[in-house]
């Protein structure tokens, strides 16, 4: 006989499931839930799909590479590291390119950076 207190939890973890599982197919790095500046792990350079961290998101954390950033726009972002990223308009580092110092962030960005395609997270500490 199931209990009462047992049946919530199956249907809780029931939901959970089918929640889970009609949501988006994202990589570890791509999290549609990630709505705020604080949601950046340490040591991670982190881009948002919409101004003021909203959005798609996406977080960056290999060094001395440059690394696709793969979202339809890039509104806003943050360099939650302590060396310093270089922010490309292009996927290869061409273009034009914004170097962001450790525990710089923007929740507006405009021009070209609307559409960046890269970063490069350096381990020299500033710009």
């Amino acid at each position: 006989m199931i209990t009462l207190s047992a049946l919530s939890h199956l249907l809780a973890g029931t939901v959970l499931v089918a929640s889970a599982a009609g949501g988006p197919a994202v990589s570890s790095t791509d999290t549609p839930l990630m709505r705020a500046r604080s949601d950046c792990p340490s040591g991670s350079f982190c881009v948002w799909s919409g101004t003021s961290f909203t959005g798609s998101f996406k977080k960056l954390s290999t060094t001395n590479a440059y690394l696709a950033i793969d979202l339809s726009s890039t509104r806003s972002y943050y360099n939650h590291r302590s060396q310093r990223t270089w922010f490309h308009e292009q996927s290869d580092g061409s273009g034009s390119k914004i170097c962001v110092d450790p525990g710089v962030s923007r929740a507006s960005t405009s021009g070209w950076a609307t559409s960046a395609e890269a970063a490069y997270l350096a381990t020299v500490t500033s710009c």
